[in-house]
Formats: C-alpha cells, sequence, structure tokens
C-alpha cells in the first residue's frame, strides 16, 4: 500500500463557534500510526490584503491598535472577508474605501497562508494601482485607523527592519512591491 504521507481524522468536535473564530479539536492518526489527539485547528475566514500604490508608486500604509499586541501596529489595509464574499478583489476594494477612503485599480496577485500548521484560512493579496483618496474612512469605532504614505523603498526598508511586525503582511508586501516592479528581489 503506497502512502500519501496525510493524517487520518479519527473524530472531530468544535471547543468554540462564532462570528470571528472557530476552535476545532481533531483527533488524529499520522502515516505512520502515531495518534496525536487533540489537535487543535483554528477556522477563520479568508482575509485580504492590500499592496496600495499611487501614481508615484508610493505605498499607502495605515496604523492601528491592536489588542492582542496590546500596542499600535504598521500595517497594509487588510480584513477578514465578510461572510458570503467570494471575490477577494471586491473585499479588498471594500476595505481600501473603509480603512482608508481610497480606490484605485485591482489586481489579486496570490495568496499566503498565514499558519498552515493550525490555521485554514488563506490571505489573498492584492494590488492596488493609481490609488487616490475618493472619500471619508468608514468611521467603525472598534478601528480607529490612521493612514499614511511612504515611498515603496521606505516601505521596504520598514519591512525588512521589521517595523511592519506582522509577517503575512511583510510578506504581502514584497510580493505585492514585486508584481508592481517597484522592488527587486533576487537570490544571492
Amino acid at each position: 500500500m503506497t502512502s500519501d504521507g496525510k493524517w487520518r481524522v479519527t473524530a472531530s468536535r468544535y471547543v468554540h463557534r462564532d462570528q470571528w473564530i472557530s476552535l476545532r479539536a481533531d483527533d488524529c492518526v499520522t502515516d505512520e500510526g502515531a495518534v496525536v489527539a487533540p489537535y487543535y485547528v483554528l477556522e477563520y475566514r479568508d482575509w485580504v490584503e492590500v499592496v496600495a500604490l499611487d501614481a508615484a508608486d508610493n505605498v499607502l500604509l495605515i496604523k492601528q491598535y491592536r489588542h492582542g499586541l496590546g500596542d499600535f501596529s504598521t500595517e497594509l489595509p487588510a480584513g477578514g472577508m465578510d461572510s458570503g464574499e467570494t471575490d477577494p478583489v471586491a473585499a479588498a476594494r471594500r476595505e481600501l474605501l473603509e480603512e482608508a477612503g481610497c480606490a484605485g485599480d485591482l489586481t489579486l496577485i496570490g495568496e499566503s497562508r498565514p499558519n498552515a500548521g493550525t490555521h485554514t484560512n488563506r490571505v489573498h493579496i492584492v494590488l492596488a494601482r493609481d490609488v487616490v483618496r475618493v472619500g471619508q474612512p468608514k468611521d467603525d469605532p472598534s478601528e480607529r485607523i490612521e493612514s499614511f504614505w511612504v515611498s515603496a523603498a521606505e516601505a521596504l526598508r520598514m519591512a525588512l527592519a521589521g517595523e511592519i511586525t506582522v509577517g503575512m503582511q511583510a510578506a504581502s508586501l514584497l510580493r505585492g512591491l514585486a508584481a508592481a516592479g517597484v522592488a527587486r528581489i533576487e537570490p544571492a
């Protein structure tokens, strides 16, 4: 019998479920027969991250309080896809408008996984070009967001220096800048 290396789930139950997160406990057996039980899996909705560039290739960043961090975080415009949303570009368009009052020409450039070991969701990376302000950000008392522009070189420096601390956002920024032709990343 040929093995595919995957684990087999023998039982599964939800420990917690609400509008934000579901925590699932799976009882698993590895390909070699080792029992791993429980193995906790976090089910989140998919997210979108927007690498937004204006006509001069400046990058739109936001700063907001993050309770898990207990401090302010510099990030890309981003957010969870709403229930029923299936188009990452439409979700990115909504997030860009809600968080910064901006719009532009959007293109899906790829996806990544925030933590393939325990999270089920994907992060969709969307490049927004020719971004301009078209209105006011959405007034959301749970998200007090300050938006600002930096050069692409400064955004790259911030990601590499650890000033953009959310790992998947730093990775999305690098992929977005490379896809836009604003930054070159080459092997040594």
